[in-house]
């Protein structure tokens, strides 16, 4: 059945040569399961489809097995197929996706009665990595007895990537969440792997903020999450070092909780910290993924500027250091790869405006995207950049997931000659 697998790498090889079980259960949300299995497929993964008679009978088998080219397995048979996909066909990881409530308490207190719940309690006596994707109504996720199995759960080291909350249900994440989960969880190695270990990375993310009083202040929508992306591609990459300085609102994944990561608020601080951190000699390569503000007060007012008492007021603005030119300055044996965040232009207008950022900066790399288009840039699971280095030609990243985006720039970091720089 390969030409059901002819979308096998399409979108990234991440995944190549990673076997995942993908267990469902009887939510409505599976009709996303395909979906999600689909996603890891292109991402290079081999998907291994393992369902509930319950929900068997809510979507054919067939329909996985169009999916994913693999025959599902919706019954333990006399080849104990729980114990061979943990054991000679080990898997690399195990998805539940959807997981019900039900499911969920199954696992929790050890019981195993079905495909599902059987495969998983036999996976928690080895390292296999479990994550799983509830769905359920919200009374149902608030039940105190759900969330007690999901507390037991994760002190197991098992991961959850929960929905939103819309329309009184806790709704599946998406395939894009759960692949994301999915690197995290199992880590990929880039082809430039060999590399990254002997290179140490410094990397920035998300927005500053810049005082107008004690209350108030400028900045902007960065999400932080290409930094996050980016810090995960040298973790999965085996660098030798990485530190993450980050901006107000970035959310951390708990794998961050075993490298260095500092927080800030101010440009001025993530300058400060920047220089610090460089000044250690642990770092390589200064990927400078940050927004930090342009401009800050010449003045912040103190307290809290009264609106009773002022109709109107005028503020004045100076420009802030530029982190990366500093940066560059101070320590020129440094590679810094600077994002050059632009609105509306056209690619041959990035790639002019992010040769200029390089030439005024000093950076040796400079990664340009379109912040004007709402599918990609601050605050989306996506982004489309060019990459454009000092020497050679500019290179072209379209769309796809911040995961992989990052995968591909720090293979192409790591393919320059760092030695002889």
């Amino acid at each position: 059945m390969s030409h059901l697998k002819d979308i096998t790498g399409s979108d990234g090889k991440e995944l190549s040569g990673k076997k995942i079980a993908l267990c469902v259960t009887a939510s409505v949300s599976i009709t996303e399961a395909p979906r999600i299995a689909r996603t890891l497929m292109r991402h290079s993964a081999e998907v291994i489809p393992v369902l509930t008679a319950e929900a068997a009978e809510l979507v054919s088998p067939m329909i996985f097995e169009w999916s994913t080219g693999n025959s599902p397995i919706t019954k333990i048979t006399g080849k104990v197929e729980h114990v061979e996909l943990v054991t000679s066909s080990r898997v690399d990881a195990i998805v539940i996706a959807p997981c019900t409530a039900n499911t969920l308490s199954k696992i929790a207190s050890g019981i195993a009665d079905d495909p599902v719940s059987t495969l998983v309690c036999t996976s928690l006596g080895t390292n296999i990595p479990l994550i799983i994707v509830p769905a359920m109504h919200e009374p149902m996720m608030k039940n105190p007895f759900i969330q007690e199995s999901i507390a037991r759960l994760e002190k197991l080291g098992v991961k959850f990537v929960k929905g939103k909350i819309e329309e009184s249900k806790s709704k599946i994440a998406s395939s894009e969440e759960v692949l994301n989960a999915v690197l995290s969880a199992i880590g990929t190695k880039t082809e430039s792997s060999d590399e990254l270990e002997n290179l140490g990375f410094l990397i920035t993310a998300g927005p500053t903020r810049e005082a107008i009083d004690q209350v108030r202040f400028i900045s902007n929508a960065s999400s932080g999450k290409m930094g996050i992306a980016l810090t995960q591609a040298c973790l999965d990459g085996g660098a030798k070092e990485v530190c993450l300085i980050h901006g107000p609102g970035v959310n951390l994944p708990k794998e961050f909780r075993n490298i260095r990561v500092r927080s800030v608020v101010s440009t001025e601080d993530m300058l400060n910290s920047v220089l610090e951190e460089l000044a250690t000699g642990k770092y390589d390569v200064f990927i400078s993924a940050a927004a930090p503000g342009d401009y800050a007060l010449v003045s912040p007012k103190k307290g809290k500027i009264s609106t009773s008492e002022n109709d109107h007021f005028s503020i004045q603005l100076e420009a802030t250091k530029k982190i990366v030119k500093v940066a560059k300055e101070r320590f020129p044996e440094i590679f810094v790869a600077a994002f050059k965040a632009e609105y509306g232009m056209s690619e041959k207008e990035l790639v002019e405006k992010a040769r200029q950022s390089l030439e005024k900066s000093g950076s040796d790399l400079a990664i340009a995207n379109d912040v004007s288009r709402e599918d990609i840039g601050f605050g989306s699971e996506e982004n489309e950049v060019i990459i454009v280095p000092k020497k050679g030609q500019p290179k072209f990243l379209k769309k796809a997931s911040k995961s992989e985006i990052a995968s591909e720039i720090v293979s192409f970091i790591a393919s320059i000659e760092l030695v002889s720089f």
